[in-house]
């Protein structure tokens, strides 16, 4: 009988990957960032054991540990997204109310763009309001760019 030792995870870090470390891909989906606890396999297919920690996220690059050692780092998979890339703020209101208005995440890019992830009825909805303005792209939707966690930790561009 197989068996797959699981890995206990007992300290999360953020901050620069040490020196000749490579550690091993744990990979999540963008929506797993507030899971309390999750027992999944690594790239590897090293079986990690891990709880969040109250009110917090998980959150690109954290580096998890056990018993001192780097065991893995985090990392979100990319998803297929629809972006908006609003011309004015206007527009830019204009899209945020449709879009809390059918209680989706919003997030927004450096580029100043807004994301929302993919839903077919939601890009038809958008496609005929903003016609040849919407576009679908593959990318990381990571919480720290989610308007919420912007406007809340006010790191938003005035």
């Amino acid at each position: 009988m197989n068996r797959t030792r699981t890995v206990v995870i007992d300290e999360v870090k953020t901050g620069e990957t040490p020196d000749g470390c490579r550690p091993d891909i744990l990979e999540l989906e963008w929506f797993e960032n507030k899971k309390q606890k999750l027992t999944r396999a690594a790239v590897s297919g090293l079986v990690l054991e891990l709880r969040l920690g109250v009110r917090k996220e998980w959150q690109q690059g954290d580096l998890l540990y056990s018993g001192g050692q780097l065991i893995a780092a985090i990392g979100f998979k990319p998803c297929l997204t629809i972006c908006f890339p609003a011309k004015n703020d206007g527009e830019a209101a204009d899209f945020c109310y449709f879009i809390g208005n059918q209680h989706l995440p919003l997030f927004f890019t450096p580029k100043q763009e807004f994301m929302v992830p993919y839903d077919g009825r939601l890009y038809e909805q958008l496609s005929s309001r903003y016609t040849g303005r919407i576009e679908l792209i593959n990318t990381q939707l990571l919480s720290n760019r989610s308007l919420r966690h912007l406007i809340k930790n006010k790191t938003h561009e005035i």
